[in-house]
This record gives structure tokens, C-alpha cells and sequence, in this order.
């Protein structure tokens, strides 16, 4: 991901330095977060939104080094007191970008967090359409990553299940990028479309070390013909596979469609991913990310209006994340620069439901109208306007036809005043 504003996290637990420090970055124009500990920052923050993590070596619990394996693609500088050669030497051996000794220069630190944190944008920038790391914060996405850092060390097969769009392969291309095999090739087949050739193929390439980790996707719709072969790749220990489902594999088990040796064989450790529409919360975040992309893309600002955000909040997702990225990526496309992304141009259009557009300015004015749900909002609205305008003109403003808007009155209760 690339930002506009770049990101730091600090984790030192002398209050007097992390203080100072955090100071220190925020007059270069960084957005800096804190933290007293690994376990802490791991925690408390999605370490893959951060541009670069500054850590002391020696912190409470554990040692900073331990940052550098967790933080996957993200650069990790540690700080210490304890310098010396060999220690550098250690420190950069581990994946350390940098090494900076206490009491530190300023001037010497700042250059070296300039250099790290363009770089790693620069590099981010390049890959744009690549790899685009789990991002959220809220608790079921911080449970995953925490599930995440765990299985990525190991070779354990992971089975995660989700509906389309919700994003099963990013986190497999996240347990991949901080596990121990980000520098052999991340191979992607889709099981509803395998076919025996490519299935040797593969074979081929495991037995010769040039696989880093295998992505299943789509494995409930395996055919029965393949599952066998593809159950001695799972249990290959020298291959790491990540497998992604959204059907009930049980009941295909049951049914006779679905090998059991191949289920216990993948469902060593398992992933939920939730849906969009149960982490709301997540939905600035995702924004804000997709949005710097697609500027750097498209060489202009891509901004959303506050009525534009409220809409995408307010909206169920069907199509999850993925939804997300086109609608933005859309209206990006066709906004006319240095304007907003209005709600009309996000196109949220549900069966039977008011179009986000209807998130007007004058609907959020005031106070109380961003806190009423979809059905007080269509009352209200018609209630006090029915009498200036006519039916095309409601429906229009709404959005929806006419014939939803007469489906709508007659189940709420709504009858038209007629003068």
C-alpha cells in the first residue's frame, strides 16, 4: 500500500525517549503510533499499515528483533543502547533495515527514516496491483493477524474459508510474504478449473524446490478425479500450501463429494474471514488504502466526500472487499480533479433499497439524520416532501422507480396525500 501520509510505529517502553522521539517524527510530518512492547504493538496495531516500525532492541517480555519476522514486507529500524559491531552485524543478518545506536543524532536518524520509508513506498508503488496486505483493525481482523504470525513460521497446511471477495487470498499471500519462503514463487490454482497437466506440472515443480507456497483456491470445488493427487500435495511437508474454500466441505464429506483424508489434511489450522458488512469498522481504513493506489496510479488526488464515506459504510456488500476496491476504483477513474467523489458516483444500487446517493448534504445536515436507518430516512423524506413534489420527482431524488417507490409506501404504511 501506498500513502499519502506516511505511518510510523515506535515500540520503546522508556516513556522519556518514546515521548521524545514520537515528537521528533511528528514535526518531519509523520502520523507516528506507540507502543511499549511486541506483544503490545502486535495487539494493539495491524503492523501492515505502517511505512516503518522503529523499535528498541531490549523491550519488556521480549526482544525488538522479534518485530522484524511479524512485520512481514514492513522495514523495521532497531534502536539500542548496547552497540557494537557484532550486534549490527546480528541485527542486519536477522532483516533489520537499519541500525541506529543510543543516545542517537537527529539528523542522522531522520535521514535514515527519509530514506526507509520512500524506499519502501517506492517499492510499494511498483507492485501496485500485487499484493495488497490485510488491513483493519478491528477485532476479527486482529485475531486473524494474530492467527497469521503464529502459522506463517510453520509449514502447517491453512484452510481459509470466506465468501467471494472477502479476501481468502490476501491473507494467503500474507502468510507467504512473512514466512519462510517470500523468496521462491506464491503459485495460485484454481481447483474449479485444475486440469491433470497443470496438476503434474506442479508436482514437478515441488519435487524440484521451486515452490514457495501453493494457494488452493476454490477447493470445495475440487473435482473427486483430482483429489487424491492433490491431497498427497497438501501432505508434501517439503511444499506449504494455503487453501481457500466457501462451501461447507463437511457437508460435501457427507455427501460423497469431497474426500475425508483430504479434509483432515487441509483443516490443520483454520481461517474465517468475515464478511465486509461484519467489520464495518474497517471500511475508512480500506478506503484510505485503495485511494492512495489508485492516485499514485492516476497522477491526481482521489478523495472522498463525508457524505461519500457514509454511504460506503452504510452499505451491506455483497461482493465484500473486492466490491470495495471496483466501485472506488470506478469513481476514481472518472473524477474530474480536484473534486470529491460524490455518493452518486460510488453507484451502490441493492435490490429494493434506497441507492447511496440518497446521502445527500442536505440529508446529513442534521444532527439526527446520519443516525437514522434507511427506512426512518425514506419516511421522513417523503413525509416532507410529497406535498411540493410529485411521484417521478420522489422517486428520482431517491433514486429507486417508481414502482419501488410505491412497493416501499405500501409496506411502511405511507399513503400519498392526494390535494
Amino acid at each position: 500500500m501506498t500513502r499519502l501520509s506516511k505511518k510510523i510505529l515506535v515500540v520503546e517502553d522508556e516513556a522519556i525517549i518514546r515521548s521524545s522521539l514520537t515528537k521528533l517524527l511528528e514535526r518531519h510530518d509523520y502520523e507516528v503510533c506507540e507502543a511499549v512492547s511486541v506483544k503490545a504493538a502486535v495487539n494493539t496495531f495491524n503492523l501492515n499499515e505502517f511505512d516503518l516500525i522503529i523499535s528498541d532492541l531490549r523491550l519488556p517480555g521480549g526482544s525488538g528483533a522479534e518485530l522484524i519476522s511479524l512485520a512481514g514486507p514492513v522495514p523495521v529500524l532497531i534502536m539500542t543502547s548496547y552497540a557494537s559491531l557484532r550486534s549490527a552485524v546480528d541485527i542486519m543478518r536477522q532483516g533489520a533495515v537499519d541500525y541506529i545506536s543510543k543516545p542517537f543524532d537527529h539528523e542522522e536518524l531522520m535521514h535514515s527514516v527519509n530514506r526507509i520509508t520512500s524506499d519502501h513506498q517506492q517499492r510499494e508503488l511498483t507492485s501496485i496491483d500485487d499484493y495488497q496486505p490485510l488491513l483493519g483493525n478491528s477485532p476479527d481482523i486482529i485475531h486473524i493477524l494474530k492467527t497469521i504470525h503464529k502459522t506463517a513460521p510453520t509449514r502447517a497446511p491453512v484452510l481459509i474459508l470466506g465468501a467471494s471477495g472477502c479476501g481468502k487470498r490476501t491473507i494467503a499471500r500474507t502468510i507467504h510474504n512473512i514466512g519462510g519462503s517470500a523468496d521462491k514463487p506464491f503459485i495460485t490454482i484454481d481447483c474449479a478449473t485444475i486440469t491433470e497437466a497443470q496438476l503434474k506440472q506442479t508436482h514437478g515443480l515441488a519435487e524440484e524446490g521451486k515452490i514457495g507456497s501453493l494457494f488452493l483456491s476454490n477447493i470445495g470445488e475440487l473435482p473427486m478425479i483430482f483429489q487424491k493427487a492433490v491431497c498427497n500435495l497438501v501432505k508434501d511437508k517439503s511444499l506449504r500450501c494455503l487453501i481457500s474454500a466457501q462451501t461447507d466441505l463437511k457437508d460435501r464429506c457427507e455427501k460423497g463429494e469431497f474426500r475425508e483424508d483430504l479434509f483432515f489434511a487441509i483443516t490443520v489450522v483454520t481461517i474465517q474471514m468475515p464478511a465486509l458488512r461484519d467489520h464495518k469498522s474497517d471500511i475508512p481504513q480500506l478506503t484510505e488504502s485503495f485511494l492512495s493506489s489508485f492516485s499514485a496510479e492516476l497522477g491526481i488526488q482521489v478523495a472522498l466526500s463525508p457524505e461519500s464515506m457514509s454511504a460506503l459504510i452504510n452499505y451491506d456488500w455483497p461482493g465484500n472487499v473486492q466490491e470495495l476496491k471496483n466501485v472506488l476504483y470506478q469513481a476514481a477513474i472518472l473524477l474530474d480533479p480536484e473534486t470529491l467523489i460524490s455518493p452518486s458516483m460510488l453507484r451502490l444500487v441493492s435490490e429494493n433499497k434506497i441507492e447511496a446517493k440518497e446521502l445527500t448534504e442536505s440529508s446529513l445536515t442534521t444532527p439526527f439524520a446520519a443516525q437514522l436507518s434507511l427506512e426512518d430516512y425514506f419516511t421522513n423524506f417523503v413525509l416532507n416532501n410529497q406535498v411540493l413534489m410529485s411521484e417521478t420527482d420522489l422517486a428520482k431524488k431517491l433514486g429507486i422507480s417508481r414502482k419501488s417507490l410505491w412497493q416501499r409506501r405500501r409496506k411502511l404504511g405511507i399513503s400519498r396525500n392526494k390535494t
